[in-house]
């Protein structure tokens, strides 16, 4: 590994970095995008059963006005987590601290490990690959065959972009409020710059495994409700959670993690995953029901005594 690798493998905030690189290249990719490009790079055949579903039966819309809501709540959760980890006082590593295995649940205690560099950085490809990889590859494979209009990637890139915001501002949170040390702190093999950095603080929950189960989650729920006949279904699915699962368990192995910060962090990231884009189904459903009723659609008033939001359902 070159300087510049171990450099952003190991710097203080690795997984911040991480974050944040996921964030401004789905917002990028969101924006910057045409809305009518459909592509269609590659000519192919495109068998009736692995057609995308015609915009008549558009499974997930967004909607102006709570795509709004949606996105400042996320970004006020991710950006609140990252205000107050900068302000707050930080644990310093006690040299003098004794660390027993036994004071640690039996569960947790069968799975915990010393730490291992090149673990670490495997799972990190793992997560990377779980997290963008898979999602933009299986989106873009398909809008590169025709099978996949620029406005479906369009509105997978906004519900992808909420749903990476929610994720890490909710681990973030959570993080700073559990303040649990990390497996390696109990064995004599530790990750020196997590503690010269204070990281060695933050295990619960597991920030790489939450971030792979929300690619998976959101990647096989949407992929199956644009393509509900496809023969890929199953190996989407099984390519996606392959990687979630092995990051998750890199995680452990590595000695970053304990069992229950995966266990966690994997239930609150396929949560998220799932979340996001179901609020967008009652969206698109709605929208597929008005016949340009405009009393039905979301309305957001302004007033001296704050915001009000109205919807009709």
């Amino acid at each position: 590994m070159n300087s510049w690798e171990n450099k952003f493998m190991k710097s203080k905030y690795p997984k911040r970095n991480f974050s944040l690189a996921l964030i401004f290249s789905f917002l990028a990719f969101a924006f910057l995008l045409p809305k009518n490009a459909g592509a269609q790079i590659f000519k192919v055949d495109i068998p009736q059963n692995e057609l995308c579903l015609t915009e008549e039966n558009i499974p997930f819309s967004l909607d102006k006005v709570w795509d709004s809501v949606i996105f400042a709540s996320a970004a006020a959760t991710y950006g609140s987590a990252l205000f107050k980890d900068h302000v707050s006082s930080k644990d310093k590593y006690d040299p003098s601290k004794i660390y027993d295995k036994d004071d640690i649940n039996s569960l947790d205690r069968f799975f915990m490990t010393g730490y291992n560099n090149t673990l670490h950085n495997a799972g990190t490809v793992t997560c990377i690959i779980a997290t963008a990889g898979i999602p933009a590859a299986t989106f873009l494979t398909e809008s590169a065959c025709g099978n996949f209009s620029g406005q479906n990637l369009f509105d997978v890139a906004v519900m992808y972009s909420e749903a990476i915001l929610f994720t890490n501002g909710i681990k973030d949170w959570i993080k700073i409020g559990a303040r649990r040390e990390r497996p390696y702190m109990y064995f004599d093999d530790r990750d020196q710059d997590g503690i010269d950095s204070n990281d060695f603080m933050y295990s619960f929950l597991s920030g790489h495994t939450a971030n792979a189960f929300m690619g998976a989650t959101f990647t096989s729920y949407v992929f199956c409700s644009y393509y509900p006949d496809s023969n890929l279904k199953i190996p989407v699915i099984a390519t996606s959670y392959l990687f979630a699962v092995g990051t998750g368990a890199m995680r452990m192995a590595s000695g970053n993690h304990f069992f229950t910060d995966v266990l966690a962090g994997a239930a609150m990231g396929s949560a998220v995953g799932f979340a996001v884009p179901f609020v967008h189904r009652f969206f698109a459903q709605r929208n597929n029901s008005q016949t340009g009723d405009s009393s039905k659609k979301p309305q957001l008033m302004f007033s001296p005594y704050g915001i009000n939001v109205h919807m009709n359902f």
